[in-house]
């Protein structure tokens, strides 16, 4: 288990093998005393979060599930 303090700094990558950004900061449910997202950076410095929901492992790297693609119908 990490401490909460050893997230910050960590690289996300999605399951396909893409970078999505260090993890800057933790959003935390005050009531229930859980993460339920974590804060990262893109480039162009915009701030985003992703629900903790979507972590799927936590080691020298946070690997996340990416979102699913839409299926196209074929024409």
């Amino acid at each position: 288990m990490k401490r909460l303090s050893e997230l910050n700094g960590l690289k996300v990558y999605s399951d396909r093998a893409r970078y999505v950004g260090t993890v800057e900061d933790a959003v935390l449910d005050d009531k229930e005393g859980a993460i339920v997202g974590l804060v990262f950076e893109r480039k162009g410095g915009k701030a985003l979060s992703i629900p903790y929901s979507s972590v799927m492992a936590i080691g020298e790297i946070i690997l996340i599930q990416s979102r699913k693609e839409e299926a196209v119908a074929p024409t």
